[in-house]
Formats: C-alpha cells, structure tokens, sequence
C-alpha cells in the first residue's frame, strides 16, 4: 500500500501550512491541514505506519485507502458525510502534487481561464475570487459537455435547480463575474447574450405573516425562557434554572409556530387575516393533522400531488418542530397536554386515539426506523396464525392468479379498467420477488433489467431469477446477491416472464399508463414510483384481509422468517440490511418470548426442588 512517492504526507502538511504553491489553499488552509492530520489517526488494515513522513500523497495511495475503509459501512449520515468530505480534500491535495487538474477541462476552457485570471489581475480580484467561473462553473459545463460560447441562461437555471445552496450561490457569483467580464472575452469564447439576474426558488416555505396575537404570545413565552426560573430570594431574585440562549435556541420556536400556521391555512383550518391568539393554535387534532399530512409529503414521489407546496420536510425535522410545539403549548396551557384526538399514522392501517405524548412516539419513531405499535401489533398477529401466515407467503401467485385472469379480456376493457389491470400485474410482478426477499419499495422498483450495470438476469432455459443488485440500491451500500428459484408451490420466474412478455411492454407503450417523463425502459418495472407501488398494495391486501403498506409487509415477513421458519438472526440481519441488533429488537418476537417463558420454567423448576429439601422456615423469638 505503502508506494514510492515524490512527496510524503508531512510534505504535504508543511507546504499547507505555509500556504505555497500547489498546496495555496488560502482560507482552506485549516481543513485541508486537518484532512492530511488524519491520516496519523486512521486505524486502517494494511496501513503499517502512522508515521506522515512514510505515508505517500498520491491518488492512488488515497484510492486504495478509502476502498479499504469503505469496506466497513459508516455507522450513521455523519460519519458518512465526514468520510465523504475526507476523501475529497485528500484527493484534492494529491492532485494539485501530482499536477492532475482538480477540475476536468477543454482546450477552450484552459484559454478562457487564463483571459479571466489576466482581466481579473488587472481589476485587482484575487485568484480565489475567481474560483466560481474558473472553477465550478467551468466544471458543470465540462461535465454537460459544453465550452464557454455554448453557455445559455436556460441550461444554468437547470442546473441551479438541481444543485446545493452552497453550489448554486457558486454558480451565481461565477455568471455575475463573466457578465461583468463579458465585453473584454474574445467572442469566441464568450456566450451569445448575458446571463443576467438570475433568481431561482429553493422551493422552501415562505412564511406568511403571524397574527398580531399570535406574534406578541411567542414572544412573552421566548423571553421567558430567555429568562429561566427564578425565585424571590432575602435580599434579591434567585435565578433556580438558567434560560436558553436567545441567538441559538429561540429559532426552532418561531420556525415551528409559523410552519404550524402556514400549514393550517394552506389547509383552510385558519384564515391569515383573523385575529388569534395562540391559545387558539393549541388545538391538538390540528397540530396531528399538521403533522402526519407533511410526514405522507416526504413519502411521496417527486411527480405525486403534494398536501404542502413547499419542499418536504425531513421526518426528524417534523419530529423536532412538533415536540417544540407541544412543550410551550403545555407550558402556556396545561389543559393540552390532556387534549386527545383521533388520528391516523400515513404509514399505518387504522387511526388511533392518540395524546400529545403518544404523537410524539410514533412521529420519533418514523425518523429512527423503529417499528410503530401499529406495525408491532400487525406482526405478532401475524406470527400467532397460521392461516394468516399462508396467505401472506402466498400473496404473489393469489395476486398473479386474478392479475392473469384480468389480463385475457384486457382489450375489451374501459381506461379506469385497464388501469386496474395493470396495477394488479405490475403488482403480482412486485410481490414475485418481494414475498421471497423482502426488499424495500425504493430498491425493487428501481431495479435495472437492461445495460452493463443489470440488477437480476432470467437466465434461458433455467427457471430462476439471478439477483446482483448494486450497492447503490441498497440502503447498506453493499451488493446484494441472491436466487430465486420456481418451486411447486411459488413461481416468481413464470410471474416475470409473463409479465415482460405482456404487461411490461404495454406499460411502455402507452403513455396513458405511465407518464413519458417517468418512463424508464431500463427498469424492470419501468420508472413506476414506490408510493403508486404502495397504494395498489394497500388497497389490494385490504380486499384479501390484510391491508398493509409496503414497510408493514417488510416488518411482517422478516417477522414470519426469524420467528416462525427458525432462520438464525445473523442471516435474517443480512437479508435485511439490518444489523444484528436492529433485526432483535424489531422482528424477534416470539423468538424472546420463548426463551423468557424458559427462564421462568428454570426458576419455577428450582424453586420446587427447594421446596422438597427441610429447610427452618421462620425463626420465632425465645
């Protein structure tokens, strides 16, 4: 691992540190300089030395290091992202020593960079200012393939729009920046027209003014919490808990009370005109309501109808938006915290009467992929009947069954009808794999048919089904790789080819089934979207006794596998994409019950050879 190199780590870190060139980081010297300190940190097989003067700086040395590493998936989001960010500014360093460029370019570029850094020298601009057009501007048009004259207003407002804030401040800067430079580049190097003021929504909520009462409410409660609790002491008020801090903690209360009152008016619940007071908000269906319509929002495709026309928000941020709602509603009016309604989790079958306690419960749990109570109570369901059981490990030929008696008069039928039909086979085709290896709704409806990078073959002449699916698809980033064979009693080969000989190839050709913009022929199931996925499966199971989303199915055939077929928690884990423990404490129910009604057995057992042995009993006094 250890390669000859013309520079070492701690090369790197002193030509950093004194901020010369290829290492000129400017106001990036100190996360560059962390990146290459880490490296004396890492504990990584085949790393011998932790020794930066051994280490080499190379790309394929930093390749190798994090191939190795990525071996073991990141524990959460921001260990990923840490990772990520690691790998970047290490790679980063070893090119600008190795003189690779850090940003793909053309012929034409390479001229236009050097025009901009001698336009820009003699208007006193620093080269680091320069960065947005020399630097991230020109990396998107290399990557779409254009050179500078190509450049159009429409292609960048494209591409703002699918790109970071922190990208898409970049992107701005650098089109003001070769607009002002614009009549001193050389026409064959310049576009054809301006790029001008560019204004690009985020798609975020824009906030709608608070009710004067509302507004003046928030802010007795905020400086009250500013404040803390005190006391009147002999001589002078005793502060017994100290208050919040105003510049960091105040935020998420008035971020929290305006996404409440936007979402009731959007919903018709208030009017932004009327005269309210927070009392008025403290109403706990409305808050439920508020809740559960912007967590269904996050579990929808990117084409659905959306309740809110903002920009989804995060479960977690739900979560911490709601919690914060319901501490000051309790602390302003303690009756809330006592209110209950009925409400209905979008991920669960029934509505359940719920407190503001038991909100916060299943909102929490939606974040930290717990199993809901109602997901709990479905599953042990399931693992106690037998009856239950067999129809759930049977759902694909049921749903095959009636999917290729509707499809035989599928020419006679109305639109609404064949609608139907093909929800009902694309369905059976889903269930073909998913009763086996219980995937989640993301990963088998992206999952690819065609092209170099296939996520299952149908091998000729052989009935099975050939899984290798990519990391990418995977909520662990790892290949998943499987077989599905017909048998007696399941046929998930026979399901598939039938529906690639007949359904499959309608859904692409008619438009009307599937929107062209979705279509995707590469796909097996050819761009349709989890959340259709899940609506034809909830109504479609509520017809044959076991209405269930897509993540309850999950939950109910893990559940069956570890309690009921005796497969060893490691290999279910595995199947799942969980770890070990995960997989214990969400699906081993009756597998824990078991050995806890042992363990009581065993001290039962003991207590009664006791009591066959003489033993004094109660001492009485003399």
């Amino acid at each position: 691992m250890l390669d000859q190199s013309k520079y070492t780590a701690q090369d790197a870190l002193e030509l950093i540190e004194a901020d010369t060139p290829p290492l000129a980081f400017g106001t990036g010297i100190a996360v560059y300089r962390a990146a290459v300190k880490k490296l004396a940190k890492l504990e990584v097989p085949g790393l011998m030395t932790h020794d930066l003067s051994s280490i080499p700086m190379t790309l394929g040395f930093v390749d190798q290091l994090f191939e190795i590493l990525d071996r073991q998936p990141p524990v959460s989001k921001k260990d990923g992202d840490s990772r990520a960010r690691l790998k970047s500014r290490l790679r980063t360093v070893a090119r600008r020593l190795e003189g690779v460029p850090v940003v793909r370019t053309t012929d034409n570029w390479t001229r236009l960079r050097e025009i901009v850094m001698s336009l820009g020298a003699s208007r006193g601009w620093s080269e680091q200012g320069l960065i947005p057009l020399t630097s991230s501007l020109r990396a998107e048009a290399v990557s779409a393939g254009l050179d500078p004259a190509e450049l159009t207003r429409s292609w960048l407002a494209n591409v703002l729009e699918t790109v970071s804030r922190k990208r898409r401040d970049s992107l701005k800067t650098g089109a003001r920046i070769f607009d002002e430079l614009w009549s001193d580049v050389p026409p064959d190097l310049r576009p054809e027209a301006r790029f001008g003021r560019l204004e690009i929504t985020s798609g975020k909520r824009r906030s709608l003014p608070l009710p004067r009462r509302v507004s003046q409410d928030l802010e007795a409660y905020i400086d009250r919490r500013v404040a803390g609790t005190t006391v009147e002491g002999f001589n002078r008020t005793i502060t017994v808990q100290a208050g919040i801090k105003r510049s960091e903690s105040t935020n998420i209360y008035r971020q929290s009370v305006g996404w409440l009152f936007d979402s009731l008016c959007h919903l018709g619940k208030a009017n932004p005109d009327e005269d309210i007071g927070l009392k008025d908000l403290a109403r706990l269906d409305w808050l439920g309501v508020v809740a559960f319509e912007a967590l269904a929002d996050t579990q929808s495709d990117e084409d659905e109808v959306q309740t809110f026309p903002w920009k989804p928000i995060v479960p977690e941020t739900i979560y911490n938006r709601t919690s914060s709602l319901i501490t000051m509603f309790g602390a302003l009016h303690p009756a809330f915290l006592a209110q209950q309604t009925m409400l209905q989790d979008p991920t669960s079958a029934v509505a359940e009467t719920l407190t503001p306690t038991g909100l916060q419960k299943i909102l929490k749990g939606h974040f930290r992929k717990e199993m809901t109570d109602a997901h709990r109570a479905f599953c042990r369901g399931i693992i106690l009947d037998r009856e239950r059981q067999r129809v759930l490990l049977n759902m694909h030929m049921i749903c095959w069954s009636e999917a290729h008696a509707r499809w035989k008069t599928y020419g006679d039928q109305s639109y609404h009808e064949r609608m139907q039909t093909m929800n009902l086979c694309i369905l059976a085709a889903i269930l073909a794999i998913v009763v086996n290896i219980p995937l989640r709704a993301r990963t088998v409806t992206s999952l690819l048919v065609t092209g170099n990078g296939a996520d299952l073959s149908l091998p000729q002449k052989k009935q099975l089904i050939e899984l290798h699916i990519a990391p990418e698809r995977m909520k662990v980033p790892k290949v998943f790789d499987a077989v599905l064979e017909d048998t007696r009693l399941s046929r998930p080969r026979q399901i598939l080819d039938w529906f690639i000989a007949g359904p499959r190839r309608e859904l692409l050709r008619d438009p009307n089934l599937l929107p062209v913009k979705n279509r995707r022929e590469d796909r097996l199931f050819c761009g349709i979207g989890r959340a259709r996925y899940n609506r034809v499966l909830s109504d479609w199971t509520e017809e044959i006794g076991l209405r269930m989303t897509t993540h309850m199915f999950r939950h109910a055939l893990a559940s069956v596998l570890i309690n009921c077929c005796g497969c060893p928690l490691e290999d279910a884990a595995r199947m799942l994409g969980n770890t070990v423990a995960v997989t214990q404490r969400q699906y081993a129910f009756q597998d824990l019950m078991r050995r806890r009604g042992e363990t009581l057995r065993k001290l039962e057992s003991y207590r009664t050879e006791l009591a066959d042995t003489q033993h004094p009993g109660r001492r009485r006094r003399t």
